[in-house]
């Protein structure tokens, strides 16, 4: 019956259980077959750079443990820099520390984590033993940039990246100082405290970290009329000014607050809030602020 209809057939459309190979050149079905695999793959990226790609939860999973992350952190040392070369021989804490979060994590375990601090101190503690992993696993990358962006790590049923925790839960929080501690293995941006965060002390170590990043020149370089400030201010000023009490409006209002009142202790030469006050005036209407290009070496320590 088909072939009795495709022979009288004018055409495909007076015999529609009849399609026409003809109509559909060879070059048609390659362009079509090539976007459909650049979608998959596309999809794949997007899913991975996201952290949505599903990841195993392992029953034998170690316990989650801080203890084991204050021990990687003892090779952090009073100015945040990394000791690579001995975390490297004692690295066994920090791995068992990283291998707990595939069972344990706010994802999987949400009433470990019921409050807003215990999550954000899990997210940085997590993006900090991952780039100390990755320190070790690369001791001889020049620049941060260097360790992948694309690494995954099984936690709490997903495969995240560090981006995919930055941009998925520390960027969700909407508070400024996640950024100004958030150490990336660079001294351009912020250092390691020899601490891990708690959800319990979470807001006087976040404030700490403030302090500690904007009072380097990393951080801040007066150049009146201008304030220079590091990307990890000027990339998120929405957190920054949403934070300002009523009544007050710019940036420099938040990194006044965080500079120290004097020098002393501190690098000398440090920019103070005399010094802000003295270049933009008690309302820093006298001042721009322009983003601070800082040419970071790794954070590692030398001996």
């Amino acid at each position: 019956m088909h072939h009795g209809c495709r022979e009288r057939a004018a055409s495909v459309a007076d015999c529609p259980f009849v399609s026409d190979e003809r109509t559909v050149p060879n070059w048609l079905r390659v362009v079509v077959l090539s976007l459909s695999a650049a979608l998959v793959i596309v999809s794949f990226v997007v899913l991975l750079r996201d952290g949505r790609l599903p990841a195993s939860v392992p029953d034998d999973a170690p316990e989650y443990a801080l203890a084991d992350f204050m021990v990687a952190l003892q090779h952090v040392d009073s100015r945040g820099l990394v000791d690579v070369a001995a975390l490297q021989k004692d690295r066994e804490a920090l791995d068992r520390f990283i291998a707990s979060m595939a069972k344990t994590s706010p994802l999987s375990s949400p009433e470990r984590f019921p409050d807003v601090e215990d999550r954000i101190a899990f997210w940085l503690n997590a993006a900090h033993a991952l780039v100390l992993q990755q320190l070790i696993d690369a001791p001889d990358v020049t620049s941060a940039e260097q360790l992948s962006t694309f690494q995954t790590w099984p936690i709490g049923g997903q495969r995240l990246t560090r981006a995919a925790i930055e941009r998925r839960f520390l960027s969700a929080t909407g508070d400024g100082r996640v950024w100004l501690a958030l150490f990336d293995g660079s001294t351009s941006g912020p250092l390691l405290d020899t601490a891990p965060y708690g959800g319990d002390t979470l807001n006087p170590q976040l404030d700490d970290a403030a302090r500690r990043f904007l009072r380097r020149t990393e951080g801040v370089q007066l150049a009146p009329p201008v304030v220079k400030l590091s990307p990890r201010v000027t990339n998120h000023l929405d957190d920054f000014l949403a934070a300002l009490p009523e009544g007050r409006s710019g940036v420099l209002h938040i990194v006044w607050a965080y500079l120290p009142e004097t020098c002393d202790g501190l690098r000398p030469g440090c920019d103070t809030r005399t010094d802000l006050d003295r270049a933009c005036g008690s309302d820093f209407s006298k001042c721009r602020v322009e983003p601070l290009t800082v040419a970071g070496r790794m954070a590692r320590s030398t001996h």
